[in-house]
């Protein structure tokens, strides 16, 4: 099941040009930082320590987190799920973001903290040293930076990334974000001037269709792992919680996109498409959907979000799937109907 190697675990890939080994599928931990960000911020961090090991036991061992998630929370929350069998697992953190001074440019105010974007090469590596601190590791498998730098702050950046690596601390470098520059072609071309990049991480989904095809194949010419987060469209593509959305003011999903009034019957309809393909396949909607990115290139490697064991569950099921071309075309065409 689950595409599993022989010891149980999630198949591994090679992230990008380097010699580390990722599992297929990453357990993404931005919700288990909890604050204002999420509408359901009740779990204490035992119970989220027990999520990540009961995932392991599903054949999980790679996660995803970030300084930023919870000011600290998520990546604490890690480290001490690891501790122990921090060798097991396939960790990915963040870069670039933080709250510990006013330098660099203001990004937000959340929960108290002010947060601020610095690409400086100090700050950079000094973003690494606390993350080693808070997840109690004396290395990171993937370093990626949080937000895309600027044209001319690319040089530095790379730079920090390079020291580290010598250092020993980081292993592979990863780049997020890209989409929101503007520009994420030139962007991409820019960063690979001054370095190496193993991984892009950018929202991807099949109702992002056409972009996520694009950087898809752009990282496939460059030998880049693609790895697509919020896929599920902040949970849209589950098909469970379209009523509900609509009357939430708390929650950061309430003014997205896809749960606006106006948009329900194209979403509705494309639920309704997907469902019809997904009984083909005896799994979800939020399943094929997953599915739908990991069919189109030997390069995706999937982020999901779970707050709950039966929605890794879910996740977990797509990597069984091979769909047809027909299937495929036919989810294409569904995406496009909702995006005219």
């Amino acid at each position: 099941m689950y595409r599993k190697e022989q010891n149980n675990m999630i198949q591994s890939m090679k992230i990008g040009k380097s010699n580390v080994n990722a599992p297929k599928l990453v357990l993404g931990t931005f919700g288990m930082g909890g604050g204002t960000s999420w509408q359901d911020t009740t779990k204490d961090d035992q119970e989220l320590i027990d999520l990540i090991r009961q995932a392991y036991d599903l054949g999980v061992w790679g996660l995803d987190t970030a300084p930023v998630y919870g000011t600290g929370r998520s990546e604490s929350i890690v480290g001490q799920a690891v501790k122990g069998r921090r060798e097991k697992y396939f960790i990915s953190t963040k870069c670039s973001l933080n709250w510990r001074n006013t330098e660099g440019t203001f990004t937000y105010t959340r929960d108290g903290h002010s947060v601020y974007n610095n690409f400086s090469k100090a700050s950079i590596i000094k973003d690494v040293e606390e993350s080693l601190k808070r997840m109690e590791t004396d290395y990171i498998d993937l370093m990626i930076i949080h937000r895309c730098p600027k044209a001319e702050e690319f040089g530095e950046v790379m730079e920090a990334m390079d020291e580290l690596k010598k250092r020993q601390l980081i292993r592979a470098t990863g780049l997020s974000n890209v989409g929101l520059s503007g520009h994420p072609v030139e962007a991409l071309d820019t960063c690979l001037q001054y370095g190496e990049l193993d991984l892009l991480q950018e929202g991807g989904s099949l109702l992002k269709r056409a972009y996520t095809e694009d950087m898809i194949q752009y990282c496939e010419k460059h030998q880049i792992t693609y790895q697509a987060h919020s896929s599920l469209e902040k949970g849209i593509l589950t098909g469970r919680i379209l009523k509900e959305a609509v009357s939430w003011t708390g929650d950061n999903r309430s003014k997205y996109k896809w749960f606006q009034p106006e948009n329900l019957p194209k979403v509705e309809t494309l639920l309704k498409g997907l469902g019809k393909i997904a009984e083909k396949y005896n799994c979800s909607t939020a399943a094929l959907s997953l599915a739908w990115l990991h069919n189109k290139s030997e390069c995706v490697n999937l982020l999901v979000g779970a707050r709950k064991l039966t929605h890794l569950k879910d996740s977990l099921q797509s990597l069984e799937l091979t769909l047809s071309a027909e299937d495929m075309e036919a989810m294409n065409r569904l995406s496009d109907a909702a995006n005219q």
